[in-house]
């Protein structure tokens, strides 16, 4: 989760925006424009078929649809699960045309439940990673979910029901390690060699400065270099299909700096004796050249070379949740 300052012209500019697009919010999806207005190329960088929706504010089973800090697809059943920094699950369906998110309807929302079947509470709500678990016959049975202040990793069924426990490598359960107490797991993946991968949100106080690190539940750890723009902080994970890790990585200093949204890949298996990786900028996202960003937290694959991200919106009527579809040039 990031909470960001705007200042009252910028406030004054969503304020009017809102307006702008309320016919489209009473449907519960409104334009949002996330590429620069001068933009005419179908392609940045490695991507391209880049397209966006904003996800209007309702009401699903009685919960808010907000704060969506974490995405996981499931293609058999054709559902994007997310989940909110509430500890809420959405079952999200997309529709996509010819490469391009023309809506998303969210048709269940569930509490995530602890043990005693009781709704997650307070610091222990706070869940911001998803990846998913498939049975022997390939479907998906359990959600994997990654919590950031209260650091742990959980599984859930697929209507929020806890299932049990994943046990983290022994740095990652002392709390003395994070640089702070909103600086957990943001983010989490399931890799088929190496398990469960999970990353704090900042580098732990004992590794290497500068460096990132990911940590699998079978022992191994992979660092790679920070994004060079300031306070670089990892907040979305995926595997990708050649054993790689995707990272969704957030740079953002304060009101009067730029936010940049950088999409980076880490090559598992070119790695130093320090266990120093490769990393390959994807994409990066600047606000200071046009991109429309907003605090984006979640990826998944989708389908072949397509990725989804979505924005946690903070609760704040001044931001969005904002889900944008891209694909990867091979």
């Amino acid at each position: 989760m990031l909470f960001i300052k705007t200042s009252f012209l910028f406030k004054l500019s969503l304020i009017f925006s809102s307006l702008f697009f309320s016919t489209s919010v009473l449907a519960n999806n409104f334009v949002y424009q996330f590429v620069p207005e001068d933009f005419t190329s179908t392609e940045f960088m490695q991507l391209r078929q880049i397209s966006s929706l904003g996800i209007g504010t309702q009401k699903v089973n009685g919960l808010a649809v907000n704060e969506l800090s974490a995405l996981a697809w499931d293609e058999q059943r054709k559902l994007l699960y997310a989940i909110s920094d509430s500890g809420v699950l959405y079952h999200i369906r997309p529709i996509v045309k010819e490469g391009k998110l023309l809506e998303a309807k969210v048709l269940q929302a569930y509490r995530l439940k602890d043990k005693k079947g009781k709704a997650l509470k307070g610091k222990y709500r706070d869940s911001e990673g998803l990846s998913l678990k498939r049975n022997q016959q390939g479907r998906v049975s359990e959600l994997i979910v990654s919590f950031e202040r209260k650091f742990r990793v959980l599984r859930f069924d697929l209507q929020g029901k806890f299932l049990g426990k994943i046990k983290l490598p022994k740095v990652l359960r002392k709390k003395k390690n994070y640089q702070s107490k909103n600086k957990g797991l943001e983010s989490v993946t399931l890799h088929p060699k190496w398990g469960v991968i999970t990353a704090p949100e900042r580098p732990l106080k004992i590794a290497p400065p500068h460096y990132h690190t990911l940590y699998s539940t079978t022992g191994q750890r992979w660092h790679f270099k920070e994004s060079s723009h300031r306070n670089s902080s990892v907040t979305g994970l995926e595997t990708l299909a050649n054993g790689d890790i995707l990272v969704l990585e957030r740079s953002y200093s304060g009101l009067f700096s730029e936010m940049v949204i950088s999409l980076r890949q880490v090559k598992l298996s070119a790695c130093n004796q320090q266990r120093q990786c490769e990393v390959v900028d994807i994409a990066v996202f600047n606000s200071l050249d046009g991109w429309r960003i907003d605090n984006f937290e979640g990826l998944t694959h989708y389908k072949g070379n397509q990725y989804f991200i979505v924005s946690d919106d903070n609760e704040s009527p001044l931001q969005s949740t904002v889900l944008v579809l891209f694909e990867i040039k091979e």
